[in-house]
């Protein structure tokens, strides 16, 4: 399961240089995506790729972090699925109305860094 690790590393490392440079276009796409999916199939999305993460973290060499991250986007999942407080909506319009530019260039740096970590723990 080598193969999903290396999978997602490229993917939060584009994600985060995206983040970085084109903020804008970034969070109207987001905004677009989200209006599309509701919240179960984002939760489940969110679990299904923690356990493929916990899975495949068995093939890494930090099979602790890798689990970690895994077993938080499970956790993810499941609350987005419960929805406690609205808690789902609450985020979204965090994420998509009052975020700054600074805290999605923020994520971005936090984003790239982690897919690069991941990438060399394979």
């Amino acid at each position: 399961m080598k193969w999903f690790i290396y999978l997602f590393s490229i993917l939060w490392i584009a994600s985060g240089g995206i983040l970085i440079l084109y903020t804008d276009q970034y969070r109207e796409l987001m905004r677009k995506i989200c209006s599309r999916m509701g919240r179960v199939p984002m939760a489940a999305t969110a679990a299904i790729i923690g356990l493929l993460l916990v899975l495949s973290a068995r093939g890494s060499l930090n099979t602790g972090v890798i689990a970690l991250i895994g077993i938080l986007a499970m956790v993810k999942g499941v609350v987005f699925f419960l929805n406690p407080n609205d808690i789902f909506e609450k985020t979204l319009r965090w994420w998509l109305e009052d975020a700054t530019d600074q805290t999605y260039r923020l994520t971005g740096i936090i984003t790239l860094i982690l897919g690069t970590a991941l990438l060399s723990w394979v």
